[in-house]
Parts: structure tokens; C-alpha cells; sequence
């Protein structure tokens, strides 16, 4: 299942993760299948809090971002572009193995 934490255009705005968290508790009542929440999730803290509530996190926008501010005046590929990529992706993986080491605790 995959739940938008916040209503608008994605990339905007930051979901408030009690109202996720009741969400994500709600929709795992009446199904067993892995709940994903995604929108408005842009940083490692964001997808830590995310990830203690709901079984995957979903990230969008911000590697767009991140990619677009890493490519050069004509929109071709710089030579920092695959490192800003996996920068950002390494901070959200980390943010989320965060959550899941303090539940496990």
C-alpha cells in the first residue's frame, strides 16, 4: 500500500507524523500488506520518522531536486552529478536504518 502523507504538490510541504503515524496505524488494521508513505519526505530525520511508523518510505521530489541542481547550464550531467545522488540517497538510507535499529532496541 502506498499512503500520501500530505495533500498539495509534493516537495512543498512536510507531513505532520502524528497524523501519519494514526494513518498508517489505521490502514495496517484492515490489511496485511506493507504500508509505504511517501510525499513531502526530503530529509534523513523526515525518513526516520517515517520509517518508525510505516514498513517503507517513499522519496520522490528530492532526489529530482537534487539531480537538477547537480546538472550544468544546458541540463546535461556534471561530474558531481552521480555523487550528489547517492549523497542523498546514502542520508535517507541512514535516516531510516536509524528508525529501525531504535525499534528494535
Amino acid at each position: 500500500m502506498y499512503y500520501v502523507s500530505i495533500t498539495g504538490i509534493t516537495g512543498t510541504a512536510m507531513p505532520d507524523p502524528a497524523n501519519v503515524a494514526a494513518a498508517v496505524a489505521r490502514i495496517k488494521r484492515h490489511t496485511s500488506l506493507p504500508v509505504a508513505v511517501g510525499f513531502g519526505v526530503r530529509t534523513a530525520e523526515q525518513a526516520s520518522v517515517i520509517a518508525s511508523c510505516a514498513d517503507g518510505v517513499v522519496v520522490g521530489s528530492a532526489l529530482v531536486n537534487a539531480l537538477k541542481g547537480s546538472l550544468d547550464p544546458d541540463d546535461k550531467p556534471t561530474a558531481k552529478t552521480v555523487t550528489v545522488v547517492i549523497n542523498l540517497v546514502a542520508e535517507l538510507a541512514r535516516g531510516v536504518r536509524s528508525a529501525r535499529r531504535q525499534a528494535a532496541e
